[in-house]
């Protein structure tokens, strides 16, 4: 594959990778876990006071053993808003639904009797105002400026109520992805003529957290606020927030608003200063009554807390946005720095490209945290995952292709180091081919001096022809044992180890070295299963330097000696050649084995040897080769699993 189609293929992946990771649901959690990351070490950094702009009315348990099971008679919930509504907060919402009428109440109770009984039942003694419940509430609504709560549902089905026409003023030029079909609102009485209501909607991320809140709603090509913002637009109709199109990220803090129950409110046990000026939200913590939520913490909250913390968000310009164009910012810097990137890998600029990353992590981390204090979350994640996830792609594929490269290396250095070991065995075989060829030449001689004498009777013609053949037979074997190591069969063969000791002998000629003695102590002789010339190879390297060093040492005072060993146990040949040249300093002892490195002179070492030595044992044989010194010199220790 050229180069230019590898580059084209890596660019099509992380393509393909970037656009697979900017639609992925494990990106978005992902982007949720750092957001939340974020705001728990914002929390941990900031100080906020504990004064809040909302306060939470909460329909607690206690309430509704004192006052009876919900929904409550709407007299009482009317005399509710009137009590809060007398202590001058600056705005009151009612996050509950009134969706049917109220059947306490007593003008319900005599049509109830008239349909059902043909019963004129009568309350002569009460007041009509007193008779409707819904009427009252709805005018104590009207009179306090109450905002109320709708629901939307994204499905076919007709909405019990038309409020199409009070949103259009002043909310109609924004836009929001967000639509519904379907609206639920309040019981007609209370709805009609309330101008100030929004929706109650809000859900759970993927990950099952609640963290957004969205602020708008389109219905029917008009566009509703949320609940929290249309509590906030009673104050002001022209007040608008800085995110007109984007959904609000909720920013709890450590502390939260502070929470009166309904019936300390009734019983006249709150104070003035807790209520006046603040925004009131009526709810309840009820779990069946109200909807609770899962928060970065791990908290559950019910929901007229969030629409609490909604509310004093925006009041207090704390809430955080995290629009749509940083995902696809950031997921367009991945790309490009993700084709940076490869070019410094294969460019081998590790250290580049190492640096380069720190600098992205680090900048990105503190423009992500510059910007979140400003209010705007960059979904930072859609820069970082595609990012990492394609490096460990590419790092996986570089290193492949280094140890391919590696492998290529290795077999050129194994084929240069077995030529010049045939440069080496030519020498040595013709260096042993001169005796036995003088020998054959010497007893052609002789047939041919006897023939002249007439006295070369049959006899003497077979010694001599015995002769010729003993010393062909030499040859032979000496050819044999060149084949053999240079054979290409790589697979496991049977084999006597004794015969690969014997060859290995003959082919380094340290045989016929008179000033060195070969002590093979400890023997296997059984038949074994594995790889013939790897092993051989193996040998021969050692040998090669352990006659080099013993004819070249100095120190050496005595007969140069080598020491044979092997021995075979669990399946593992243990082989040890040990020789009395005087040692390896034990500051090469660790750089052995590494490649070009050599203790001999230049003419005499590539420093290819070991290091060949090791690819053959440890790769090819799969097995162990170490070095160590003994008393008078080095000792070479290979084991290698085998099999009888």
């Amino acid at each position: 594959m050229s180069k230019t189609v590898k580059i084209i293929a890596i660019v099509g992946v992380s393509l393909l990778l970037h656009f697979y990771f900017y639609g992925s649901e494990h990106t978005q959690k992902v982007d949720y876990a750092l957001y939340d990351s974020f705001t728990t070490l914002n929390n941990h950094m900031s100080e906020y006071e504990d004064t809040f702009y909302t306060v939470v009315i909460d329909i607690d348990e206690k309430s509704l053993k004192a006052l009876g099971q919900w929904p409550w008679p709407r007299v009482i919930n009317a005399q509710l808003i009137n009590k809060i509504s007398k202590m001058e907060p600056s705005a009151i919402g009612i996050n509950i639904l009134f969706p049917e009428e109220d059947r306490t109440s007593l003008l319900y109770m005599e049509k109830f009797y008239k349909n059902f009984f043909n019963l004129d039942l009568k309350f002569n003694n009460i007041p009509n105002p007193m008779k409707d419940n819904d009427k009252l509430f709805s005018e104590i609504i009207l009179r306090s400026n109450v905002t109320l709560a709708t629901y939307f549902r994204d499905n076919s089905g007709k909405s019990p109520c038309n409020i199409e026409r009070y949103r259009e003023n002043y909310l109609g030029d924004i836009k929001t992805k967000y639509s519904a079909d379907t609206l639920i609102c309040n019981y007609e009485t209370l709805q009609n003529g309330v101008e100030n209501f929004g929706f109650i909607n809000a859900w759970r991320d993927s990950d099952g957290t609640f963290r957004r809140i969205p602020l708008y709603m389109n219905y029917k090509g008009n566009v509703f606020p949320s609940f929290a913002l249309a509590t906030l637009l009673s104050l002001n109709k022209e007040m608008y927030t800085e995110s007109k199109d984007e959904t609000l990220l909720v920013h709890f803090s450590d502390k939260k608003p502070k929470v009166i129950s309904a019936l300390d409110l009734l019983s006249n046990k709150v104070s003035l200063s807790e209520i006046q000026g603040k925004v009131v939200i009526v709810g309840s913590s009820i779990i069946g009554l109200d909807s609770h939520y899962s928060i970065y913490t791990g908290e559950e909250i019910p929901d007229n807390i969030i629409h609490a913390v909604v509310l004093d968000n925006l009041l207090s310009h704390t809430f955080l946005v995290q629009p749509e164009r940083y995902k696809k910012i950031n997921i367009i810097l991945s790309f490009l720095l993700s084709i940076a990137m490869v070019i410094l890998l294969f460019n081998r600029r590790y250290i580049h490209m190492t640096g380069i990353l720190f600098m992205i992590f680090i900048v990105g981390f503190l423009w992500t945290w510059n910007i979140y204090l400003s209010g705007v979350y960059v979904s930072i994640a859609y820069l970082f995952l595609p990012l990492f996830y394609f490096l460990v792609f590419i790092l996986f594929y570089h290193l492949w292709v280094i140890s391919n490269e590696r492998t290529q290396q290795e077999k050129l250095l194994i084929r240069q180091s077995k030529l010049a070991s045939m440069g080496e065995m030519i020498t040595l075989i013709a260096h042993q081919w001169r005796q036995p060829l003088s020998v054959v030449n010497g007893i052609v001689l002789n047939i041919d001096i006897d023939h002249r004498k007439k006295i070369l009777d049959e006899n003497r013609l077979n010694d001599h022809l015995n002769k010729i053949e003993e010393t062909t037979a030499y040859l032979s074997k000496t050819i044999n044992d060149f084949t053999d190591f240079f054979s290409k069969n790589k697979g496991k063969e049977s084999f006597y180890f004794t015969d690969i000791i014997e060859q290995s002998l003959q082919l380094t000629g340290v045989a016929n070295q008179k000033n060195i003695e070969i002590l093979y102590r400890k023997k296997v002789t059984e038949e074994l299963m594995g790889h013939r010339s790897e092993l051989m190879q193996s040998i021969l390297i050692i040998l090669n330097n352990a006659i080099y060093v013993t004819l070249n040492n100095e120190l050496t005072q005595n007969q140069a000696y080598i020491v044979i060993d092997a021995t075979l146990e669990d399946e593992v040949l243990t082989i040890s050649i040990e020789d009395n040249g005087g040692g390896i300093e034990n500051k090469h002892l660790k750089h052995l084995f590494d490649p070009y490195f050599t203790t001999k002179d230049k003419a005499n070492g590539t420093g290819l040897g070991l290091y060949i030595l090791k690819l053959i044992v440890e790769d090819s044989m799969n097995g162990k080769v170490y070095a160590s010194n003994g008393e008078d010199g080095a000792i070479f220790t290979m084991k290698i699993p085998i099999k009888e």
